[in-house]
């Protein structure tokens, strides 16, 4: 099947939502840190996401609200009280991953991160059960990955744009067209992100994928994060407090 074909199909396919609610067991590690939690998710699409943090069982240590231009973070460690309000070069810099508003509204919806359709060129092919999208890249940047010498591999990226560094592939379930992986690859700096679905197979009409496996690799980061969802909601309408308390510190960096 064409990748015009196959694009269709993936956006009839995928899940019709305003707003989403979930509550997710989560496993990180982040270099030589792991951590277990549980996240209750609230999204109002294109608007807001509001994720309350809190350990097994525990009561809640953090509350997250994400915007299109900027990130906010109550802590509520008892020995690490802040409030910070910053961007998501700040949340960058802490994880290594170049993570954005529109990369974790499409990371919890279970959508394709960075698929954009009318930019993007792909050339498909069939891989067992899935089709696979891969995606075309200049020209210059096919020298790059064939090879060629220190010098002009300096040249030909100072040329390039860094979002024309990065070469994507998707992968999607060759039946229902839900997405199952995605893989991207960073030319220059050699960070790998891959992020893999699974959904129930008992059901048919499955809202968000049952779990979702981010791992990050290169340049420097050592990530690997599971996100278990154990319940879902479509469309009901939440409330997003956000009011941090007065006596709190102000801080500007994490």
């Amino acid at each position: 099947m064409d990748p015009v074909s196959i694009l269709k199909k993936v956006d009839n396919a995928k899940l019709d939502w305003e707003w989403l609610g979930m509550k997710i067991d989560t496993d990180l590690k982040l270099n030589d840190e792991a951590e277990s939690f549980t996240l209750s998710v609230r999204m109002h699409r294109d608007q807001a996401i509001w994720i309350s943090l809190s350990p097994a069982l525990g009561v809640e240590i953090a509350r997250v609200l994400l915007l299109k231009d900027s990130v906010k973070l109550i802590s509520k460690v008892p020995s690490n009280k802040f409030v910070f309000e910053g961007d998501y070069l700040q949340l960058e810099s802490m994880t290594g991953v170049p993570f954005d508003f529109y990369t974790f509204q499409d990371l919890f919806s279970g959508a394709s991160l960075d698929l954009d359709p009318l930019n993007d060129k792909f050339v498909s092919r069939v891989d067992g059960g899935n089709y696979e999208l891969i995606q075309r890249y200049p020209r210059r940047v096919k020298k790059l990955i064939e090879g060629v010498s220190e010098k002009k591999a300096e040249r030909l990226i100072n040329k390039t744009e860094d979002c024309d560094l990065i070469v994507k592939s998707y992968w999607f379930d060759g039946l229902v067209f839900w997405p199952v992986m995605d893989v991207f690859n960073h030319i220059e700096s050699g960070l790998r992100v891959t992020v893999n679905r699974l959904r129930d197979e008992d059901s048919k009409k499955v809202s968000v994928p049952s779990e979702t496996r981010i791992k990050a690799t290169g340049d420097g980061v050592e990530l690997d994060c599971t996100l278990d969802v154990k319940r879902s909601r479509v469309n009901k309408e939440y409330d997003m407090p956000f009011d941090p308390p007065e006596n709190y510190e102000r801080r500007k960096s994490l």
